[in-house]
């Protein structure tokens, strides 16, 4: 644990602050809440950026009820004001994502007369978009920019995720125009929000592609994550290629790569490909972890291949990694099942086998 360090210039109040946020960070919301009352005890008044940084502590770690009853209970000593509700927004739209908490406290925000600001319409605009939420998504980006609010690149990056999961390529593709008229520049964050969930997760990879070569023509460097979506949904020769395509940009691939590609694989029957990719560790000087080994194993008996199953357990052994008793016994029983005689032996075999280590 970190010590504070008390000089001469040290004001009790920042020791009071201190030990509060230490409290939200660790969820003890009752003692974090009661040290930062208690500063009265010491006519210690805590301001307003104190009590900011407390109900964003509280909302970061998932206490954002906590924290929105601490806001009103404190009303006429921190009078209710747009900040403070954005932090509560915030903590309903980005942490907790419970866009039902999100629109009551929007409507809060008019029962007590706080006007939202542009922050307020970006983080329900978010919230809306993550619930691929499309009309409401849009409807407040309209009335936001009636407001003359100026929309960040959160907002088109929100914007750009929700049209492209409703089917509306075309028109995230013309946001991204429309955000370059802001005098805004698209991130990967921007077409990250089109190619990861919206299109590779749902199998769209052609179109995923054309948002690729867009990025690369924007000069956007895609990200570890942009290319991981992609081994998600390609084929094998599609995997071949991104892997190709990381290794040229610098990025990989790790290990975090290849038991992507090789778990998509190994669903499928038979799993000649996952063996392919396998070697093709090899050629990015990848060394096989203990957890691909297990993933290769469970995926080779899942599909019935016990004999390649059996090698790759007892290759994992012999490169340290401790004995799995589950797998020891789900390959002995499948093989068993199977009528392999040949196989009865198994468990005496593995068990005799020296263990260096154990499995992160």
């Amino acid at each position: 644990m970190s010590t504070l360090l008390i000089t001469d210039n040290f004001h009790p109040f920042y020791l009071w602050y201190f030990v509060s946020i230490r409290y939200a960070s660790v969820n003890n919301t009752a003692k974090a809440i009661q040290t930062f009352n208690f500063m009265d005890n010491f006519r210690l008044t805590p301001d307003q950026e104190a009590f900011h940084a407390l109900l964003i502590a509280l909302c970061k770690y998932g206490n954002v009820e906590e924290a929105e009853e601490f806001m009103l209970v404190n009303k006429k000593l921190f009078p209710l004001e747009t900040e403070s509700f954005n932090i509560i927004l915030n903590g309903w739209c980005n942490i907790t994502r419970d866009v039902y908490e999100a629109k009551r406290v929007w409507r809060d925000m008019s029962k007590y007369c706080i006007t939202p600001n542009g922050t307020s319409y970006s983080y329900m605009i978010s919230c809306f978009s993550k619930e691929g939420n499309l009309f409401d998504s849009l409807r407040l980006y309209d009335k936001m920019k009636k407001r003359e609010w100026t929309p960040g690149i959160e907002v088109y990056n929100s914007l750009v995720y929700v049209l492209t999961r409703a089917n509306c390529l075309k028109e995230a593709l013309r946001t991204i125009d429309k955000l370059k008229e802001q005098g805004l520049q698209p991130d990967s964050s921007t077409f990250n929000s089109m190619i990861l969930l919206p299109l590779c997760e749902t199998g769209k990879v052609a179109e995923a592609r054309i948002v690729f070569n867009t990025m690369v023509e924007e000069n956007v460097s895609p990200t570890t994550e942009t290319y991981h979506a992609f081994f998600e949904g390609t084929d094998y020769q599609g995997s071949l290629e991104f892997l190709s395509r990381m290794k040229d940009s610098g990025l990989g691939p790790n290990k975090d790569s290849f038991l992507i590609i090789l778990e998509k694989f190994l669903k499928l029957k038979p799993p000649v490909n996952a063996l392919k990719i396998w070697t093709e560790m090899k050629a990015y000087d990848v060394v096989p972890s203990c957890v691909q080994y297990r993933v290769m194993v469970e995926g080779l008996v899942t599909c019935k291949w016990f004999i390649k199953a059996r090698y790759f357990y007892e290759e994992m052994i012999s490169n340290g990694c401790s004995a799995d008793p589950k797998l020891n016994k789900l390959i002995q029983e499948e093989v068993l099942v199977s009528g392999d005689k040949g196989k009865r032996n198994f468990k005496k075999d593995i068990s005799s086998k020296s263990v260096k280590y154990s499995i992160k």
